[in-house]
């Protein structure tokens, strides 16, 4: 490590500099009275983000002006309505992007201002924007329209993990000429997914850039990242090479991925060094689970960071908190299979590895799992190497690797080499 203190500073920003403006592609730049607005994912967190960032990289492709959702509350967030800028540093983005809150919006467009209420605000969008009706998931977005014309080597990227194809779709004129283009939160066109695998690019060097734009100024706002900085330079992981765990448990829908603490243990331990700290993030309630980790490690929870950290982080951060503790582990990571949350860890953590000269330069990046690929039929004790690459790979890093398009598991359950290894610049 290079400094006493760890700092989470990453890609651009390990760089006193920050970013250029340099992320606009050519002649896109925003157009005045040209919007882009959609309605919050249903999800939580993470796959709040994930969608926020499909959304910003359309508004850049597109030259719109990116009009963030008015308040409401957040899925496993409590009652209380939230906003976007409640958890993101709306001042980096808006280095590169055109971007109005709902608020903003209505008093631009001298609208009525009951209108920023969530309700009232998607009738109106819905009224007066055009909605294309695509889905994250179903659906790849062309761009331009020839993209496949001009690099055949995309065909391969319209199927998804299992072998179905997506269906391609491109910005239609009556699209680029709306004033709105509006997307609403449906159970049919939800625009969930991962950015990367829905937007298809001719040109290499935009589809480089639009990571790099996603890597530098989606960021956490400063006051998040001060408060994970304070807990990774706590006493207990401070000068340490900790590793971290996310468990992810309570509502969690994917019941293959619920096993036992011993279980887990017995598949990650040789993973681990016993004489380093584990951090573990997990929802579940029962406070004797982690005992049998106790038993091998010394064992560090976010109740167990200083009073000061936890009283100042207010219930709502916690998650992002706990994000930012496990993504720089200078050990490894070990998350959860279908978890948005560990894969969010995991290309943090692959921005952070690949930040020259940051304080977790070349950390192990690639994403160790609490489980075997879901679809695996074990006849013997699993390996620790299994559980990283799956049955008959010689690689172990080939998981992490991996293309996105090659993989097995769906393209939001984890992040890919190429949005940390394969940016702009």
């Amino acid at each position: 490590m290079h400094n006493s203190v760890r700092s989470l500073r990453y890609g651009r920003f390990a760089d006193s500099a920050g970013t250029a403006d340099r992320f606009r592609p050519g002649n896109n730049r925003s157009q005045p009275h040209r919007y882009l607005a959609f309605q919050t994912d249903l999800g939580g967190w993470n796959n709040i983000l994930m969608q926020f960032e499909i959304m910003v990289v359309l508004a850049w492709i597109t030259g719109r002006i990116l009009v963030l959702p008015p308040a409401k509350p957040f899925y496993l967030l409590g009652e209380e309505p939230r906003l976007l800028e409640d958890f993101l540093d709306l001042n980096q983005l808006r280095r590169q992007l055109s971007v109005l809150t709902a608020k903003e919006f209505v008093e631009v467009s001298k609208l009525d201002r009951e209108i920023a209420a969530d309700e009232k605000y998607h009738e109106f969008m819905h009224n007066h924007g055009l909605s294309p009706q695509w889905n994250g998931l179903q659906n790849v977005l062309l761009f331009p329209s020839s993209a496949l014309q001009i690099r055949p080597e995309l065909q391969a990227r319209l199927r998804h993990p299992g072998g179905a194809v997506r269906q391609p779709v491109t910005i239609s004129d009556e699209a680029e000429n709306c004033d709105i283009l509006y997307f609403p939160m449906t159970a049919e066109h939800r625009m969930f997914g991962v950015a990367e695998c829905f937007c298809l690019f001719g040109d290499e060097k935009l589809e480089r850039q639009a990571r790099a734009l996603l890597r530098d100024c989606v960021r956490f706002r400063q006051d998040i990242i001060k408060l994970a900085e304070r807990a990774i330079n706590a006493p207990m992981l401070a000068g340490t090479r900790y590793s971290a765990f996310h468990i992810r448990r309570g509502d969690f829908q994917y019941g293959k991925t619920r096993i036992g603490a011993k279980q887990i243990l017995e598949h990650t331990q040789a993973l681990l060094s016993p004489d380093q700290p584990v951090y573990v993030a997990t929802d579940e309630t029962d406070k004797a689970f982690l005992d049998v980790f106790r038993e091998t490690f010394e064992v560090v929870t976010f109740g167990n960071l200083p009073r000061d950290i936890v009283a100042d982080t207010p219930p709502h951060w916690c998650g992002i908190i706990e994000t930012l503790i496990c993504a720089p582990a200078p050990g490894r990571f070990i998350g959860t299979r279908l978890s948005t949350f560990s894969s969010r860890i995991s290309l943090l953590r692959g921005h952070l590895s690949f930040t020259k000269g940051g304080d977790f330069e070349k950390i192990d990046a690639n994403l160790y799992y609490t489980q075997p690929p879901l679809d695996a039929k074990p006849k013997r004790r699993w390996s620790a190497r299994f559980w990283k690459t799956g049955p008959k790979q010689a690689d172990p890093s080939v998981e992490t690797g991996m293309s996105w398009w090659l993989s097995k598991d769906p393209v939001w359950a984890r992040a890919y080499k190429a949005c940390w290894a394969e940016t702009e610049g």
